[in-house]
């Protein structure tokens, strides 16, 4: 296939808004399962070229005019419907619709809670007791408090201080200007550690005209090698020394510390604050959440600390739950994908002339299947979404269940040619007769170049 300008422009707008993210699903709580669904084996690879290939044997030629208007809107009717596509296995295991069991944690401030049956280990319970008495925490260097717009005292010139980690040697450097007050140089140092990129972070943090300097490890956890995960140093570096004694980069360390936790009573250790039971039940920690983890700058500073680990030996109940309700919430949150979905790709900022295909044919679609949506509570608006009430004594999912296997198959159509939703003009029908391909060139964006398929 030559390149083309209208080629290089689709490859465009698919690499700089698609390739490192999936902008059009919101709903963190599935991402990760999500991921899982965006891999194909070669049997599949293999079926959507044969899909291809089909389609393209009997297709007219068609005259299209595309504008970066209309390339950039099928592009993302596509990556919308692969996105909903992958929400709706998210929701499904084995292959068997809407039957992915949710957990639930009677206490989201403290620990949340994913449900992932694929990773089980074994017999997995259908509930159990967390008990946590520690979160796990970064290491944190805090540095003197010192008056803002007070001139730096120390010489103008070249300076540099070494940051050693378990595994690499750091250098930085950076000059010392006439007339730089101590929150210029902060700043200066904290930009010049978060650029480095080097495993630590830095901010300034302020209070009653006083700013400090706060190093914080990526890491969280007891170190594997070492005591510490980093350590500042300006003993033996190449320009002058002197920022870490003025500074007190390293006056106040807080040590990095473990989650300390009990499962129905036996004690375990992380060295995060997400961890897995029993594999499938992927928990994740919230120290923001804790009393302690919101204490005033004005205790921090009293403290010398800059974060607390302790949990009080808070606990919350995590468990599964029953499959009536387990298939209301699939429902919720198919409801919601779908909703994003239309709503990503029909919105007052796009023209009604690329949109009404699309909206009229999912409403015709929709309205096939109202009777049986009815049943479990959805109702389709006007413009194509749906609304849920959301009902936990459904026992019977057949029907959800064949109108998810209708849907996938309509987001597969969209996701293989978005252009059949975009006006063109018919210039000649193929032979229905014949049983070879026509000679017409495929058209660059049925399979859209495989995109997340590779």
């Amino acid at each position: 296939m030559s390149v083309t300008m209208n080629t290089l422009q689709a490859l465009d707008q698919y690499m700089t808004t698609y390739a490192s993210s999936d902008n059009s699903d919101s709903n963190r709580k599935y991402n990760r399962r999500n991921s899982r669904f965006a891999m194909h084996d070669s049997s599949e690879l293999q079926n959507l070229y044969s899909t291809i290939q089909w389609k393209n044997r009997f297709a007219p030629l068609y005259l299209t005019d595309p504008t970066p208007r209309s390339i950039a809107y099928a592009i993302h009717l596509k990556e919308s419907a692969n996105s909903l596509k992958r929400t709706i296995g998210s929701l499904s295991e084995d292959d068997d619709l809407f039957s992915m069991k949710s957990a639930y944690s009677d206490n989201e401030s403290l620990a949340s809670v994913e449900y992932e049956p694929d990773d089980a280990e074994g017999e997995v319970p259908t509930d159990f007791t967390l008990e946590v008495e520690n979160f796990a925490s970064p290491q944190v260097n805090t540095s003197k408090f010192l008056k803002t717009n007070q001139p730096v005292s120390l010489d103008p010139g070249s300076y540099s201080f070494d940051i050693l980690t378990n595994k690499l040697h750091y250098e930085l450097q950076f000059n010392i200007h006439e007339g730089d007050t101590n929150k210029d140089l902060q700043n200066k140092l904290s930009r010049l550690i978060n650029n480095s990129d080097i495993g630590v972070s830095a901010k300034v943090i302020e209070t009653r005209g006083l700013a400090a300097l706060e190093v914080t490890s990526d890491a969280y956890g007891l170190p594997v090698q070492g005591e510490r995960h980093f350590s500042i140093e300006d003993d033996n570096t190449t320009y002058r020394s002197g920022i870490v004694d003025y500074l007190g980069l390293n006056k106040t360390i807080k040590e990095a510390t473990n989650a300390i936790y009990s499962i129905n009573g036996n004690e375990e250790s992380s060295y995060s604050n997400t961890f897995n039971v029993h594999g499938a039940y992927h928990v994740t920690l919230h120290p923001e959440n804790s009393a302690a983890g919101t204490a005033s700058m004005s205790d921090r500073i009293t403290a010398h600390a800059s974060a607390v680990t302790s949990a009080n030996n808070a606990s919350a109940r995590i468990g599964l739950y029953p499959d009536a309700e387990s298939l209301s919430n699939n429902i919720e949150t198919f409801v919601e994908g779908y909703n994003r979905f239309m709503n990503g790709v029909i919105n007052d900022e796009t023209e009604t002339a690329l949109t009404k295909l699309l909206s009229k044919d999912l409403h015709k679609f929709l309205d096939l299947h109202s009777y049986n949506l009815e049943k479990y509570g959805i109702s389709v608006n006007e413009d194509a979404t749906l609304d849920y009430q959301k009902s936990d004594v459904i026992t019977d999912a057949s029907a959800i269940k064949s109108f998810g296997s209708q849907i996938l198959r309509k987001l597969s159509a969209i996701s293989l040619d978005p252009m059949e939703y975009i006006d063109r003009r018919i210039c000649a029908y193929s032979n229905p007769n014949a049983s070879y391909p026509n000679p017409y060139m495929t058209s660059i964006y049925t399979g859209m170049l495989y995109n997340t398929y590779m």
